[in-house]
């Protein structure tokens, strides 16, 4: 997310931070919020209390945190549109066939899937999917690629070459 978004949470909510875990918890999921309800897609309502349980708050801070998105132009306008991206296959990527790679950095920056994406194509492997976690809602964020093919072991090598890259491991 960028820092105007967050800048504006921060203006919106102050230091009511579990309000904020609140609207961490529908972004990190894609719940849009229309009328007052929460939503998966177009018509899947999600309860106060599941978000409440996600975000570590009582269904209460839930139901004030939304009125409070509602009332804002900016907030209620983005999580009105706010849609999920669709499955992850991470974790289904070896049922599938496929494997994944999940690589751990140390710090964000511009150029760590185009690393990884240009090996990989050097090397002939297929991307089926890529989820990249934003850093303002993961701590310890990862790229996660799931590809169709075994991936050959000099890769890893030539990954961790990156200077942001910690860590990566394929499942």
């Amino acid at each position: 997310m960028s820092e105007s978004f967050w800048h504006h949470v921060d203006k919106l909510f102050g230091e009511q931070e579990k309000k904020k875990r609140v609207v961490r918890v529908l972004l990190r999921y894609g719940l849009s919020v229309r009328k007052g309800d929460i939503y998966v897609g177009e018509r899947i309502r999600v309860p106060y209390k599941s978000v409440a349980e996600e975000a570590g708050v009582d269904r209460r801070t839930v139901v004030e945190a939304i009125r409070e998105i509602e009332r804002d132009e900016f907030l209620g306008k983005f999580f009105s549109l706010l849609k999920p991206a669709g499955p992850s296959l991470t974790e289904v990527a070896k049922l599938l066939g496929y494997r994944c790679i999940t690589v751990e950095v140390y710090r964000d920056e511009p150029g760590i899937l185009a690393h990884v994406a240009g090996l990989l194509s050097e090397m002939g492997v297929n991307i089926i999917q890529v989820v990249a976690e934003d850093p303002g809602l993961y701590e310890n964020q990862k790229l996660y690629v799931v590809v169709s093919s075994p991936v050959p072991g000099e890769v890893i090598d030539k990954i961790l070459s990156h200077p942001a890259v910690k860590r990566v491991s394929i499942s």
